[in-house]
């Protein structure tokens, strides 16, 4: 009466995964204990950032919204000021020890652009970078990154 693949080692389909089950629900609860400090703390990383950022550079802007109400706190894509060289930007970055990209997580690896920068209408001779921040993002990771960022403009290595 039901039919299914050969999942679960040959047994009917829909087998629960009773292991995997449980498993999910201790990964629910580690990630939702302490949930408020963590979104605290990582909202805290993000507006340093674009403070820093902003205090730094005049010609720069922020894709999408960047306040706390309205913005997925984990996330900052950044607008740089026009440079000639662009495209090294994120090769200089991760030569630095800082992982940046300039698309979505699920398209690291491309050397195409954006297609959200692109249907935002972003300025695609510029470079646009996103900067990602977790529970284990230090201050001092932030305080590194807009150094280095500076430094790579200020002295032209981009």
């Amino acid at each position: 009466m039901i039919h299914g693949g050969s999942q679960e080692r040959g047994y009917r389909g829909g087998t629960e995964n009773i292991y995997g089950i449980v498993g999910l629900s201790k990964a629910m609860d580690l990630a939702y204990s302490d949930l408020k400090a963590h979104q605290d703390h990582v909202w805290n990383l993000k507006s340093h950032m674009i403070s820093q950022l902003k205090s730094h550079f005049d010609d720069i802007y922020f894709h999408g919204e960047i306040e706390r109400e309205n913005s997925l706190y984990t996330v900052l894509n950044v607008c740089f000021p026009k440079t000639e060289k662009a495209s090294m930007l994120l090769f200089t970055l991760d030569l630095k020890g800082i992982a940046a990209s300039g698309g979505s997580a699920c398209s690291s690896g491309s050397n195409k652009g954006s297609h959200v920068l692109e249907g935002i209408d972003a300025d695609m001779n510029r470079p646009n970078v996103r900067f990602s921040f977790s529970r284990y993002t230090t201050m001092q990771d932030i305080d590194y990154a807009i150094t280095e960022i500076v430094n790579i403009f200020n002295n032209n290595i981009v």
